[in-house]
């Protein structure tokens, strides 16, 4: 649930608790002290209905103290207290005094340990890192494999069935993915080769894969490459060869990966990469190429509509040239709520890759 959308109420400042922040150095005095003296109305911080802990807000709250104030305005969150933490640390990011790395490296710890079922996608878009930085968090982990798998508490953010299987995590699209992708990959190009005449469906129910999956493995095929992406082919060698899986987990859905570790596009990049440097050249083949091609067809550039989607591409596509440029021109004090909003755009491109992409599979 979006922090706005939370229910609000006045609560007595004596009844809160401002304990837990995701801050390791505590609350900042200064930060609050210029808070206390900004005549504006403090927002409503954000607290944790069953335990009464301030999740965001510290700093108002002693903002408010300051002031002379008995009471603040607050939101109230009803989930339980692991993740009540993530929506602490997703909110300290998008706005206020910023996490430091180290702040929302040890979240990110925290939240690998609470929440082990998240894709490492999934835990870098709560707390500002990379899906690398994540991935080596979670390799690093001191949680023991047991506590990885057990039943959620009450109202956490997993599936209905429970915790997904060891061989899967949960994108953030709330979709399960195969953490052992490379070898579902082979599986299907095995499938394909056996069964030349094999629907993309049948391929991806077999291979436990999504049926975009299966198209690209095909498409791969069919040019003679490797069903398995450069990445995911050193990923599967340096975890050893391994059998490969009977069969799909009865609980999969068949989705493009956008937040699982079977992540194989990139952004317009080469594949199995994530977003380009930031001085990185447009790749043959990016985001420049595609748009100069759609402006050939005349199917698109001949009708209303593709004329319109032109138009829309023109003003909303990256490129990989101006990712510096944007970056330079952010104030310091706006870069947590660029990088929220840059956040939600991508989410929001991804999903209008996964419906593409079930549309193509469909055509199969």
């Amino acid at each position: 649930m979006e922090i706005e959308h939370l229910p609000t109420q006045t609560l007595p400042l004596d009844a809160l608790r401002t304990v837990g922040s995701p801050r390791l150095s505590g609350r900042n005095d200064e930060h609050a002290r210029m808070l206390s003296a900004s005549r504006d109305p403090l927002p409503p911080i954000v607290v944790h209905r069953a335990t009464m802990r301030v999740i965001d807000g510290a700093h108002r709250v002693h903002a408010a103290r300051l002031r002379g104030d008995t009471h603040v305005r607050a939101r109230m969150f009803d989930g339980d207290e692991k993740d009540a933490f993530v929506l602490a640390v997703r909110a300290n990011i998008a706005h206020g005094l910023p996490l430091t790395l180290a702040d929302r490296t040890s979240a990110a710890a925290r939240i690998v340990a609470s929440h082990p079922h998240w894709s490492d996608r999934a835990i870098a878009a709560e707390t500002g890192l990379s899906e690398h930085t994540v991935a080596a968090v979670r390799k690093r982990s001191t949680a023991r494999p047991s506590q990885l798998h057990t039943a959620p508490e009450a109202g956490s953010q997993t599936p209905e069935a429970g915790t997904p299987p060891p061989d899967a995590r949960l994108g953030r699209d709330g979709r399960l993915r195969p953490t052992d992708g490379a070898r579902r990959r082979a599986l299907a190009g095995r499938l394909f080769a056996e069964r030349p005449d094999a629907t993309l469906r049948e391929v991806a129910r077999l291979a436990g894969i999504s049926p975009a999956t299966a198209r690209d493995v095909r498409i791969r095929m069919r040019r003679g490459e490797d069903p398995v992406p450069p990445r995911r082919r050193a990923v599967r060698s340096a975890g050893g060869p391994g059998p490969a899986p009977a069969g799909p987990p009865a609980s999969y859905e068949g989705a493009p990966d956008k937040g699982g570790p079977d992540k194989d596009a990139s952004y317009g990049g080469a594949p199995g990469r994530g977003a380009p440097g930031k001085d990185a050249p447009d790749p043959a083949g990016g985001s420049g190429a595609i748009v100069e091609q759609l402006r050939k067809d005349p199917s698109i550039r001949l009708s209303g509509s593709g004329r319109s989607l032109l138009s829309w591409l023109g003003t909303h596509v990256v490129r990989p040239a101006d990712c510096a440029e944007v970056v330079a021109r952010v104030p310091p004090h706006r870069t947590g709520q660029v990088a929220q909003l840059a956040r939600e755009c991508a989410r929001n491109w991804h999903r209008i890759a996964h419906r593409l992409e079930e549309c193509a599979a469909a055509a199969e």
